[in-house]
Order: structure tokens, then C-alpha cells, then sequence
């Protein structure tokens, strides 16, 4: 049987918040390029759901996954996101895949940078998973969602136990709960006393 092993990106894979991080990038780089209308939408997008708290955290996702971006946008935000790969986390993902294990990444982020970004610097031989639009509705990875989705792509079966994660969240407790051993990256207080109150035989913290 394939041993398993899932990453989390954001915080884990990578140092920072991708979306948070993509969401500034768009708006300083539509300046630089002189891109005056992409510009204009992103800070109105801004400014809806953060000055006036006009869209959920999860419109303003959608909004801004509907953007039509041309490809070099991907490629330079790439190219600045590849500065925060966790070289701790990312050694341990090259020496998995030597090993053979199966590895998949699991993220909130969005598919349409997500993708890429792993492909480009981190492997072409990994199964992403990331969030996406589906008829206008936005298919989230996040919490339980990452157990489904793992399982609707055929990577694990229904309550299949994977060899290994890395994650930084309590937010996936329902997958760390899954592995055998979980690796939690730079935790924060909260998401550190809640994983290890009752998992703290299976997880080892890497600070």
C-alpha cells in the first residue's frame, strides 16, 4: 500500500498567508504594470471588504478569483512568493518524494496561483488541492473540506490513515486526527494547546 503524506501551504509549506500575500500583490503590481483598470477593481474589492464591510470574507475571495489575470501575473507573484519557502518543511517534502511516498498539497488558497506555484518551485509530481470556482460557487479547501477533497480526488479512501502531515493550524485537527504522525509548523499559542491537549503522542512541534 502507497504511504501517504499531506501539506498544508500557507504558514507550512511557505512562511506567510498566500491569499493575504496575492491580494497586495495584485493591487501594487496592477500599478507597476500601469494596469489602471485591474488597479481600480482590486482597490474597490479592498475597500468593499475592508473599509466598508460590505463582502464576506468569502465574496471577496470570489470576486477576486473571477479577476482575468494574463499568465505573468502568476508567474512574478510566484517568483516573490518563492522567497518564503520553508526550507525546514520543503526538505522534508523532496526527501519524501525520494522515498516514494504519495504526497498531496492541501490548501485554502486558490487553485489559480496554488497550482502553479507548486509546480514551478516546489514539484510536478504531487497532487494540489487547493480552492476553486465551480459555476460561480467557490469549492473551499478548508477544515473537513480537506478530508472530502482528498477523498473525491482519489487520494485516500473514506477513514484511511495517512503516514504523515505538516500543518501550522488547529483548523485541521480532523486531518491531524487521520495521521499517524503530524509535524505542527511554527504553531501559534492557540493552535499549539489545542492540537497537543489530546494528540501530543502523534505531533511533534517544529518551532
Amino acid at each position: 500500500m502507497d504511504r501517504k503524506v499531506v501539506f498544508d501551504f500557507d504558514e507550512t509549506l511557505i512562511k506567510v498567508n498566500s491569499f493575504k500575500s496575492w491580494v497586495v500583490f495584485l493591487w501594487l503590481h496592477s500599478i507597476k504594470k500601469l494596469n489602471i483598470k485591474l488597479f481600480i477593481k482590486v482597490s474597490k474589492l479592498i475597500i468593499s471588504r475592508k473599509i466598508l464591510k460590505m463582502d464576506s470574507h468569502q465574496e471577496f475571495k470570489i470576486k477576486l478569483m473571477e479577476l482575468k489575470l494574463h499568465k505573468s501575473y502568476d508567474i512574478a507573484f510566484g517568483k516573490k512568493l518563492s522567497k518564503y519557502i520553508h526550507p525546514i518543511v520543503f526538505n522534508y517534502l523532496k526527501e519524501l518524494e525520494e522515498r516514494k511516498y504519495k504526497i498531496a498539497i492541501s490548501s485554502a488558497a486558490p487553485n489559480r496561483y496554488l497550482e502553479r506555484f507548486v509546480k514551478d518551485y516546489i514539484s510536478d509530481k504531487v497532487l494540489v488541492i487547493g480552492a476553486f470556482l465551480e459555476n460561480g460557487n467557490l469549492i473551499e479547501n478548508f477544515e473537513q473540506n480537506k478530508i472530502t477533497n482528498l477523498i473525491q480526488q482519489g487520494f485516500i479512501k473514506e477513514n484511511e490513515k495517512i503516514e504523515l502531515f505538516f500543518t501550522d493550524s488547529y483548523h485541521d485537527l480532523e486531518l491531524i486526527k487521520l495521521a499517524k504522525k503530524t509535524y505542527l509548523i511554527s504553531p501559534s499559542k492557540k493552535s499549539k494547546a489545542i492540537i497537543l491537549k489530546d494528540l501530543s503522542d502523534r505531533v511533534e512541534v517544529i518551532e
